[in-house]
């Protein structure tokens, strides 16, 4: 119900809770060494995948960056273009 009345803050809620089990709690990424991973929180760990699957765009926070939907497009069209 919450994502057809679009309710912006569940629905995001939902998507990190998503990314955090899924990618983020894994141990180590394939471009990571171990002690790059252990350094970072989940969050710093989310943006940097983020940077380096939107290279074009200048992605630095969860707040202002993704105010105007480009960022969001840019990312769905790089996972599955």
């Amino acid at each position: 119900k919450a994502i057809v009345d679009g309710n912006l803050k569940l629905i995001l809620g939902l998507v990190w809770t998503l990314i955090l089990h899924y990618s983020i709690s894994m141990p180590v990424w394939e471009d990571e060494d171990d002690d790059e991973a252990k350094k970072q929180t989940p969050k710093q760990r989310l943006l940097g995948w983020i940077q380096n699957k939107v290279p074009d765009l200048p992605i630095t926070n969860f707040s202002q960056d993704w105010r105007n939907g480009r960022a969001l497009g840019a990312l769905v069209d790089s996972c599955a273009p």
